[in-house]
């Protein structure tokens, strides 16, 4: 810890600070999770939110769990599970919508909104979210160790 700034050090208490309230209000959040202060955690169905192990939750990422007007549409019930999984990264402004699953080591680039489920090892980017790479592995801080294979995108 020696080898940290001040600033490192009040990020790190903040993220695991606010994790721990994520935690008490009924989230399911894993272990050496961070969550940005700014983050959108779904507020309307606490229990919908699985967050894996080493996941990253950057600034002003939303998650939700409910969607009260496809439920209406469809005559489902609004309420959804969504489910993250380990060692992955949320970029920054990304919207993961309800009941979407998306796997281990996983990267969604900043600005993305996942319609989809997300397989593993996959980076995934756009709106709607589509696969750019297959084959990538992230380390437990959010660090690409392999870059994996770029996909053909079909026009």
């Amino acid at each position: 810890m020696g080898d940290l700034s001040i600033r490192q050090l009040i990020n790190r208490y903040v993220c695991k600070t606010m994790v721990a309230y994520y935690r008490f209000r009924g989230y399911d959040i894993g272990d050496n999770c961070r969550i940005s202060r700014s983050a959108i955690l779904d507020r309307a169905h606490h229990k919908g939110v699985h967050i894996g192990d080493n996941t990253r939750v950057l600034m002003e990422a939303m998650i939700l769990a409910h969607d009260f007007s496809r439920a209406k549409l469809e005559g489902q019930s609004m309420w959804c599970d969504t489910r993250i999984g380990k060692n992955c990264v949320i970029g920054g402004r990304a919207m993961i919508m309800p009941g979407v699953t998306i796997g281990n080591h996983v990267y969604v680039g900043g600005g993305a909104v996942v319609t989809h489920d997300v397989p593993d090892h996959c980076l995934v980017a756009g709106n709607p979210a589509r696969i750019i790479r297959r084959g990538v592995v992230l380390s437990d801080r959010g660090q690409i160790l392999e870059r994996g294979e770029k996909v053909k995108q079909q026009e």
